[in-house]
C-alpha cells in the first residue's frame, strides 16, 4: 500500500492503481490549489523539482506527504521572504557597480544572478497580476531602464553598466518591491474584510 497525506487527511492506494507518481499526483492534486510541499519517505522534494520525479513508479508501503493551498494563500504566505530578498538586492546593488568598475571576474557572475532574479520576479509579478488584479504604475518606465541595462550589456560598456547598477536598476528593484508589498497588503486585506 501506498499511504499519501494531503494536508493532514490520509489516503492509501495500492502501488499497482498507478503507473507512476505522476498519475497519483494527478488523481489526488486538488484542482485551483497550489503545491506547497511534498516529501516521498521523509524526504523533502523542492516543488520546482517534482517534475523530475513524476516518471518515478511508486513503492509498496511508500508515504507521500503533500500540502496545498490557494494560489492567494501561497501567494501570501511566499511574499515576505520574496520582499527581504529585493531589499538585499538592492543593498548588494552599489557593491556590484564597484566590482564592475574594478573589472572584478566576480562582478560578471554577480550580474548574471541579477539578470535571473530579475526574469523570475517579471514572471512573479504576472503571476502576481493574474492573482490579485491592480493597477500597475511605472511600468513603462522600468521596461525603458532595462533596456538601458540590456544596451549596456550587449555594448560591454562597463562604466554604463556600473551606472545602470548604482542609478536605474534600484529603481527597477523598488518598482517590484512596491507591486508586491500592494499585492501583500491588498492579499491581507481580502481576509480581514
Amino acid at each position: 500500500m501506498v499511504r499519501v497525506f494531503i494536508n493532514g487527511q490520509e489516503l492509501t492506494f495500492s502501488k499497482d492503481e498507478f503507473g507512476n507518481l505522476g498519475e497519483l499526483y494527478e488523481r489526488v492534486a486538488p484542482k485551483g490549489m497550489v503545491l506547497k510541499t511534498i516529501s516521498i519517505d521523509n524526504e523533502q522534494v523542492e516543488p520546482q523539482k517534482l517534475s523530475e520525479r513524476l516518471s518515478e513508479p511508486l513503492h509498496e508501503d511508500e508515504t507521500i506527504t503533500m500540502e496545498f493551498a490557494t494560489p492567494q494563500e501561497y501567494l501570501e504566505e511566499m511574499l515576505p521572504s520574496i520582499l527581504r530578498y529585493i531589499d538585499m538586492v538592492i543593498n548588494l546593488l552599489p557593491n556590484v557597480a564597484a566590482k564592475v568598475r574594478e573589472l572584478e571576474p566576480s562582478a560578471f557572475k554577480d550580474i548574471e544572478d541579477l539578470s535571473n532574479a530579475i526574469s523570475a520576479l517579471d514572471d512573479l509579478r504576472q503571476s502576481v497580476l493574474a492573482i490579485v488584479p491592480m493597477e500597475m504604475d511605472g511600468n513603462s518606465e522600468v521596461v525603458a531602464k532595462l533596456r538601458n541595462f540590456l544596451k549596456a550589456l550587449e555594448r560591454q560598456d562597463m562604466s554604463s553598466i556600473a551606472n545602470c547598477l548604482e542609478q536605474e536598476i534600484p529603481q527597477v528593484m523598488t518598482f517590484y518591491l512596491n507591486l508586491f508589498q500592494r499585492a501583500l497588503l491588498k492579499l491581507r486585506g481580502a481576509k480581514t474584510s
